[in-house]
């Protein structure tokens, strides 16, 4: 029911690293086994990525000019109409909920998670200013789906660190709803319906059964949650996670309880990669929407190149819609699991 398909095709040149002699380019296309997508893995001697020193960042996005620190949000954020939620702003404990200026789908909001300024990415998920966000933001978009029917995609989403394209320094994770999905979110939900009519089972849960046979891309599983490094990647760390319920308006306290571990862990690996910052999505169906669909997620890290500091997405990605890496998934796994799998 699942193929894990691949091509490879090599380039002969001269290399200067070798002396110019013959070497041998690998390119290894990877197809996605629900898009069929493909993603192509660069065959490639590397290195650790190094250091990034982010002493600078609060200096280069001082908390004077920041919108999301508390002295500002009252003059610097938007609001909501009263008609909405019944407040201009949505308060949570620490979380701060309000607006996002650029509308990107019918209903944009974004949960203000924290009063410090700047914080480290592992503090962000230890400390559960992360998930406490992600909780607040599910509470959010239940009440918007109950308000407005015609909201057929949902999702959670975060950008963290300026390699990841988040304008914003301060820590903050964002919600999106509408009648239109994203690419990538409407191409899941109807593959993921066309398998199971096909074969009279959940891909989410076929693909589980799969990647455990192999062996090669599990990380760890919980009662809750299933953690995996995706065959075919989004680039050079990509972690999926696979929730049991089908839609994220139905993750419970022991969910985001296994999430938040899971996710530790995440955050521990990428930093002993030097990895700095990352994406992070979660793609969902709406709540009884049958049993096709199982609730995941993606958390690609992001970093600057060396030694120009250029982004790590090209024309690939963002012209060509074909994701690339330098890192093969079995190989992450493998190190995830050795750093992170007590």
């Amino acid at each position: 029911m699942i193929r894990f398909k691949k091509k490879i095709q090599t380039f002969t040149y001269l290399s200067p690293i070798q002396g110019f002699q013959p070497f041998e380019g690998k390119i290894e296309v990877r197809w996605d086994p629900l898009t069929r997508l493909t993603s192509r893995i660069v065959h490639f001697p590397t290195k650790k990525f190094e250091k990034y020193h982010t002493d600078l960042l609060p200096k280069m996005a001082p908390p004077d000019t920041c919108p999301f620190c508390p002295q500002n949000i009252p003059t610097m954020t938007s609001k909501f109409e009263r008609t909405l939620f019944g407040k201009e702003r949505l308060k949570f404990g620490n979380v701060t909920v309000i607006p996002n200026l650029l509308t990107f789908d019918k209903y944009c909001v974004i949960a203000i998670i924290s009063k410090e300024h700047f914080m480290d990415m592992a503090d962000i998920v230890n400390k559960g200013y992360l998930v406490e966000g992600i909780r607040v933001l599910i509470n959010i978009l239940k009440r918007i789906a109950e308000k407005d029917r015609t909201v057929k995609y949902l999702s959670i989403n975060c950008n963290y660190m300026p390699m990841s394209g988040s304008s914003i320094l301060h820590p903050h994770v964002q919600a999106i709803a509408g009648e239109v999905g994203t690419n990538y979110h409407r191409m899941i939900l109807k593959k993921s319906d066309l398998f199971f009519k096909k074969f009279g089972e959940c891909y989410w849960d076929v693909l589980k059964d799969c990647e455990y046979e192999k062996g090669e891309r599990v990380i760890w599983a919980t009662e809750n949650t299933f953690w995996y490094v995706p065959f075919a990647p989004k680039g050079n760390l990509d972690i999926g996670c696979i929730f049991n319920k089908t839609s994220i308006l139905d993750l419970e306290e022991e969910d985001l309880n296994d999430f938040k571990e899971g996710l530790r862990k995440v955050v521990t690996y990428f930093k002993s990669e030097n990895v700095p910052g990352f994406n992070l999505s979660f793609f969902s169906a709406m709540p009884n929407s049958g049993k096709s669909f199982k609730a995941n997620l993606r958390i690609l890290g992001r970093r600057f190149l060396p030694p120009l500091g250029a982004a790590d997405t090209n024309y690939f990605y963002t012209l060509h819609m074909e994701s690339t890496s330098v890192i093969l998934p079995e190989e992450v796994a493998k190190e995830m699991k050795n750093i992170c799998v007590e």
